[in-house]
């Protein structure tokens, strides 16, 4: 089954999400992380406030997220598309590109205790080429078979050249018990869940170290203001999500540190290209110069977002600025509306004269969506074209997405740190790709990024992948969102600048605590 963001959190399966080429090395070897003991007197614990997004169920999603810090794979993504080692140490490729060999960390364990090893890999990989998420990870698809010479090494052999396997080897690793949940080898696990919460542990054997967090509570919360509340009361010392409207008050805290970073999602609305009149380019460019996007991120996000015109991610090391993008120009949108024979038509009931007619979906109860679609509603109005909105439940919403039942739709798009990701809503032949989009160019493009073999062949079709996503547009892009998360000043949080703290909570400590490194 498809499965669309209906972003209240972030809840959709996670390669990292993240996964990225080092392309022109025959090897690449990545330094493995310094192991560290962690020193600290009392028993710590870290309690997250996570929005309620469902009524029935409120811890519901928390498992989810909760695999950042309990799963790993291979490898993981650095957020400018590299790969970066995780349960392998190390890499190595033939120069023809066919053969991958990964060389396992000797100390890394599961969960349950048994020692990380081949077999496990290979079982585990097995399972996600044939599961249920293999259509998110069109790389597995070209794995041939994985060999299990050593307990210690694996060795991958593709179908064909693939710079897209290594993106999407960052997929767990995972034991599956007979009953219950999968096993990983993350510093966390599930130890107990309960109508209130969900509680984690401290992986007392992570190859790692043991992390000075001992434990990580997640409680459910109606919303932001009242996990804001518990904060307040000590009640919580991570708020999962700060909204846009509560971003400022939280910021002007004292006793908390704001962490915002730019999510690796664009938000736009997606043409179905089997309806007339969207198969012609003509149009689909036509509405994408006709949304000013700088007014979209100033009253839609409160200025926390960057603007964006194709679905490429700008943090990426291929990413080329100078591909041009779509501005606001609607007087370029109507003479392309023109040109397509799409003339302005006095309406029968009075009004201003339209072009076009159709109806946007959109999930109900998200503020900032609803936002966002008046605002282009405004925009594509002032060309003529009437643009209605239907906001829909969920499971209504990704239903008619999935049959294709609709016009338009307000949608959010993984963008990275990986090709990968954009591949499977765009490629032509795509399973994911639910609006009958077709772009030979653009399918060119992939290909060429999918079997390249240098680092110049491969910012080259990065480059044609921009050009094609902004050229010849599916969606009308508007923004890449900026999340924030807030943390009690009580701990020291460990992370890059303008990533995401959540996967680093193993590095973090008290504040006052002293950490000791081997």
């Amino acid at each position: 089954m498809v499965r669309f963001s209906t972003h209240k959190p972030d809840l959709r399966r996670r390669t990292g999400l993240s996964a990225f080429v080092c392309l022109g090395l025959a090897t690449i070897s990545c330094s493995q992380p310094v192991a560290r003991e962690r020193s600290t007197p009392r028993q710590v614990t870290l309690t997250i406030g996570f929005p309620n997004i469902t009524g029935d169920d409120p811890l519901r999603g928390i498992p989810q997220v909760a695999r950042l810090i309990s799963q790993e794979g291979l490898v993981s993504l650095s957020r400018d598309g590299h790969a970066v080692p995780r349960l392998a140490s190390k890499w190595s490729n033939s120069s023809d590109g066919l053969t991958w060999t990964f060389f396992l960390r000797p100390n890394a364990r599961f969960h349950d205790g048994e020692p990380l090893d081949s077999t496990a890999v290979k079982q585990s990989l097995e399972r996600s080429v044939t599961g249920a998420d293999r259509d998110l990870t069109p790389g597995l698809a070209d794995i041939a078979s994985i060999e299990t010479p050593e307990p210690s090494t694996i060795v991958i052999r593709l179908k064909r050249r693939s710079t897209f396997v290594l993106d999407d080897l960052t997929v767990p690793i995972t034991k599956r018990p007979a009953s219950g949940p999968a096993v990983g080898t993350g510093p966390y696990m599930i130890v107990s869940s309960d109508k209130n919460q969900i509680a984690m542990d401290a992986f007392p054997q992570y190859y790692r170290g043991m992390p000075s967090i001992k434990r990580v509570v997640w409680k459910p919360y109606q919303t932001v203001r009242t996990a804001w509340a518990a904060m307040m009361r000590g009640e919580v010392d991570f708020l999962y999500e700060v909204g846009q409207d509560g971003r400022e008050f939280i910021q002007g805290e004292s006793s908390t540190t704001l962490f915002p970073f730019l999510r690796n999602y664009v938000y736009g609305v997606v043409f179905n290209s089997k309806h007339d009149p969207f198969p012609d380019p003509r149009v689909r460019n036509a509405l994408s110069f006709a949304v000013d996007r700088s007014e979209l991120v100033t009253q839609a996000f409160k200025g926390h977002a960057r603007e964006a015109s194709t679905s490429a991610w700008p943090e990426h090391w291929a990413f080329d600025p100078d591909v041009p993008e779509h501005s606001y120009d609607p007087v370029r949108a109507s003479a392309l509306l023109d040109a397509a024979g799409i003339s302005k038509i006095a309406p029968q009931r009075g009004g201003p004269p339209t072009r076009l007619h159709f109806t946007c979906i959109f999930p109900e109860n998200i503020p900032l969506w609803e936002r966002m679609g008046l605002l282009v509603q405004r925009n594509l109005s002032e060309i003529g074209v009437d643009m209605q909105l239907e906001s829909l439940p969920a499971e209504e919403f990704n239903a008619r997405i999935t049959k294709g039942n609709f016009d338009a739709g307000l949608l959010e798009f993984i963008v990275g740190n990986s090709a990968s990701r954009p591949y499977f809503f765009w490629y032509s032949q795509s399973k994911m790709n639910a609006w009958g989009y077709k772009n030979p160019a653009l399918d060119s493009a992939f290909d060429a990024l999918r079997q390249a073999s240098s680092d110049s062949e491969y910012r080259g079709a990065f480059r044609q992948f921009q050009i094609e996503t902004s050229e010849n547009p599916p969606a009308i892009f508007l923004a890449l969102g900026e999340i924030s998360r807030a943390v009690s000043k009580r701990f020291q949080v460990v992370a890059p600048p303008g990533s995401d703290i959540l996967p680093t909570i193993a590095d973090w400590r008290l504040a006052d605590a002293p950490e000791t490194t081997n």
